[in-house]
């Protein structure tokens, strides 16, 4: 109670309903796929293996981009931008500091990455499903 009296009610509602919606949003690569898969309308064929594939694909994208942009960034941020700094030529700069910003705030970005990766995926896929699902039985 002694929270809700320091911060007032409102914020804490608010502070909750924000913390519910980014729960539901990091769970997004998960239950999307899922709820498209098992829907009664157009179910799709096999919706576990949709599920698991559009999930396992939305990580892997999202960190394989990570990483292909992330690692050579923070190299040169790390081993080659001081090294041009000491001997007069800042080259880079927006680099560096666009690389720390990301390092910083990489908790904020995520989700909302892992949310419109889902939805990206699960629409290409879901097109493609039953064709790839008769491929893999034939």
């Amino acid at each position: 109670m002694e929270v809700i009296e320091a911060f007032g009610p409102k914020l804490i509602g608010l502070v909750a309903l924000a913390a519910i919606a980014w729960f539901l949003i990091t769970l997004a690569p998960v239950a999307w796929p899922a709820f498209r898969a098992f829907r009664k309308k157009t179910a799709l064929p096999r919706p576990w293996l949709f599920a698991a594939t559009v999930s396992a694909l939305t990580y892997g994208s999202l960190f394989l981009g990570l990483t292909i942009l992330l690692i050579p960034a923070e190299a040169y941020a790390v081993f080659v931008a001081p090294q041009l700094e000491a001997m007069g030529e800042p080259y880079g700069k927006p680099i560096v500091i666009a690389t720390q910003f990301i390092a910083d705030y990489w908790w904020l970005m995520l989700p909302p990455a892992q949310l419109a990766i889902t939805l990206l995926l699960t629409r290409k896929l879901a097109r493609r499903w039953p064709g790839i699902c008769s491929a893999l039985a034939a």
